[in-house]
């Protein structure tokens, strides 16, 4: 098996930090972990050591076997990093340093890999920059939709945590997927504080929220990390693993379900657990009845089948897991009673976020959308109507092959 290499790509506008070696050749900064060491770890150490300087987010952009001299050959893990100074201070290890525009002529003293291992960062980051931030995604995000989440988390982060709490390991690599604010990523790491948390989304506005309510609540064992669900491969190099997987209300907006639970299956460990949970939008209901409640159910759940996804998804989630060779360590249904003023706000805000999809799409009318948001914010407010909120399936999985 060929030996494995960190390496990391600090970026200065059009220009990437590479360093001279003893060879006289330009190379990025990184080297080998050491035993037992995370590849994280060995980057955040290595580039200290040879740069002088903390890194402060990494994202794994893809791996290459290369020939870094001649009959041997290094399996190479690339990250883009950003760092805490763009002036280095090296060790004996480097001579000098040298900030090289990627999109002049490559240098002659600089590996061919090293370059193409620039090239495909700038195109993988220009080719994701438009899908990650105009996703079909139908609600806001980041400072935008902070009420929302907030009360979302309000709501159904209690059972979400109860069975976390069943199932969750102690330590080891923990992974939040859609993590949005953060909420449940900081849970686990709270609750775990020997474990390291990584909380996952792939909207920028949403991961700047998430960092500073994590930076302001002190929590030192938590990162996060913009990644697509649909391409992990892209985030997570072949040797990551993980003991704990989470992903809650996320697989809810994508067509691509059965795909992302086995790529959540294949980064477990040998004994990883993946923790589901989602939703029906079937299943909401009020007492008395409010027509502006259910006819905004109906365009929402419309939407979806426009899309491509269907939000009645728990069948559809139930069906792929039982179809796939994992081991079913737990499932329950969860529903809860929404009759707090402040609680039922959730789907005012929500219909808000969704109504000019809804209207774009020709579901409804601006007048219409306007009627059913005047119910939600007078009728459905009632102290006299009560609730049901969205019931979620949860499931607690291992990649244990049995018969089920």
């Amino acid at each position: 098996m060929e030996p494995i290499s960190v390496k990391a790509i600090v970026r200065r506008h059009n220009s990437v930090l590479f360093l001279t070696n003893p060879r006289g050749e330009l190379e990025l900064p990184g080297g080998r972990p050491e035993a037992g060491e995370s590849l994280e770890a060995a980057l955040t150490r290595e580039v200290k050591e040879e740069c002088g300087f903390a890194i402060t987010s990494a994202t794994y952009v893809g791996s290459s076997s290369c020939e870094v001299v001649t009959g041997k050959r290094v399996l190479l893990a690339f990250y883009v990093c950003s760092t805490s100074s763009d002036t280095p201070v090296l060790s004996h290890e480097h001579t000098a340093y040298e900030w090289i525009d990627t999109t002049a002529a490559k240098p002659n003293n600089m590996p061919d890999y090293y370059w193409t291992a620039c090239a495909r960062q700038d195109n993988y980051t220009q080719s994701n920059r438009t899908s990650r931030e105009s996703t079909s995604y139908p609600l806001s995000t980041g400072d935008d939709d902070r009420q929302r989440l907030s009360i979302t988390s309000e709501i159904y982060n209690t059972a979400t945590t109860d069975f976390l709490r069943r199932y969750a390991p102690s330590t080891g690599r923990m992974l939040d997927v859609g993590c949005g604010h953060g909420q449940i990523t900081q849970w686990l790491a709270r609750n775990h504080p020997e474990a390291t948390v990584i909380g996952l989304d792939n909207h920028s506005a949403q991961l700047a929220t998430a960092k500073s309510s994590a930076h302001s609540s002190g929590i030192k064992n938590i990162t996060f990390r913009l990644g697509d669900i649909n391409d992990l491969s892209n985030v997570f190099p072949p040797t990551h693993t993980f003991d704990l997987i989470t992903c809650r209300f996320t697989l809810l907006h994508i067509r691509q379900r059965a795909a992302a639970i086995q790529t959540f299956v294949r980064l477990l460990t040998p004994s990883g657990i993946l923790i589901l949970e989602e939703p029906s939008l079937q299943s909401l209901f009020c007492v008395p009845r409010v027509a502006g409640f259910e006819h905004a159910n109906a365009a929402i759940r419309a939407y979806g089948k426009i899309e491509g996804i269907d939000y009645d998804c728990i069948r559809d989630i139930w069906s792929l897991v039982t179809g796939m060779n994992v081991k079913i360590l737990g499932a329950r249904f969860s529903q809860p009673t929404i009759w707090k003023r402040e609680q039922k706000r959730l789907v005012s805000l929500s219909f808000r976020q969704f109504s000019p999809r809804l209207v774009s799409a020709g579901i409804l009318d601006t007048a219409q959308a306007q009627r059913i948001q005047q119910s939600l914010d007078d009728e459905f407010m009632s102290e006299l109507v009560i609730s049901g909120g969205l019931r979620t399936l949860q499931i607690a999985i291992s990649k244990n092959a049995v018969s089920l």
